[in-house]
């Protein structure tokens, strides 16, 4: 996985959808009422905005290292890593 990541991503790794993610940090004070980063996040360099492969829109990449830190210390459990085999 990449430095920065989705919300769906980094759901991945808890086993839990983005908008279980996405209220966890609105909780912890990361994301606004309206669902984007919060100055918070930014200021913790959680967060940066990043183009679609096609440049057309954009979206929120979050720091994976950052946001597991944080997540894990609210009390989210990350799922143990997959077994290959």
């Amino acid at each position: 996985m990449n430095e920065f990541a989705t919300m769906k991503e980094i759901g991945q790794l808890f086993g839990v959808s983005s908008h279980v993610i996405g209220r966890r940090l609105k909780d912890l004070g990361f994301r606004t009422m309206g669902g984007k980063p919060s100055a918070k996040a930014f200021q913790a360099g959680m967060v940066l905005q990043k183009h679609t492969f096609d440049y057309a829109n954009y979206l929120w990449a979050w720091s994976v290292p950052k946001t597991v830190g944080v997540l894990e210390q609210a009390g989210l459990k990350r799922l143990p890593p997959a077994v290959s085999r």
